[in-house]
């Protein structure tokens, strides 16, 4: 995975000045997708070259260019979301997952949820869907007048098919854990929704998509 994320970075151009050799970047990408902190991978990145956790931080917001999620047929998508915790305070996290692949086709940070926020990811994720495509969700209200807005095939199911949703939100979830209460640090809903991304697209290019 890792000589994988340093050709993605030569690739796509990423970073325009490369004082830093992208092998250590690389590996300062990983190292805290895996869970170290952002301290502990400056120590062990400075072991090669003086590197700041500051420095570490804005690597992995950069590597969300890394993974582009591509637009094609998918036959069942299950949506849901799940709350999270930013700077003391609880937000909601949506996310919508092709349960043939494990593909996330998207997700976003709101601050409440309501059936115009279900329609405006819901319309979102399906920008990812050559076909139109049954989505399976739960009994939440704010559901029903998105999907039928969006003319959507789709299905309330409480178990069962949505488990991928489920099982990625647990993987999500093992890694905010390592934060503790903090996750990120002093972060905004933007900083958040910044984190979430690059975190998506490492989770793809782990999963090697």
């Amino acid at each position: 995975m890792l000589s994988h994320i340093e050709e993605l970075l030569e690739a796509k151009n990423v970073f325009e000045r490369n004082r830093t050799p992208l092998r250590i970047r690389a590996l300062g990408i990983l190292l805290y997708h895996l869970g170290l902190s952002l301290r502990n991978c400056s120590m062990v990145l400075s072991s090669f070259e003086p590197i700041s956790h500051e420095s570490v931080r804005l690597w992995h917001h950069k590597s969300s260019a890394l993974f582009t999620v591509e637009k094609r047929y998918r036959e069942v998508i299950a949506v849901d979301e799940t709350k999270i915790k930013i700077h003391g305070k609880w937000h909601l996290l949506w996310a919508a997952i092709d349960i043939d692949t494990w593909e996330i086709l998207g997700v976003w940070i709101t601050q409440g949820r309501c059936s115009l926020e279900a329609y405006s990811f819901l319309k979102q994720a399906l920008q990812k869907c050559e076909s139109n495509p049954k989505i399976l969700v739960d009994g939440g209200p704010w559901y029903k007048p998105a999907l039928e807005r969006l003319h959507a095939n789709w299905e309330h199911v409480t178990f069962g098919l949505r488990n991928p949703i489920e099982q990625w939100f647990g993987i999500l979830k093992h890694r905010i854990q390592l934060f503790y209460n903090r996750w990120p640090y002093n972060a905004s809903i933007d900083t958040a929704q910044e984190w979430m991304n690059a975190f998506v697209s490492l989770y793809h290019i782990k999963e090697g998509f």
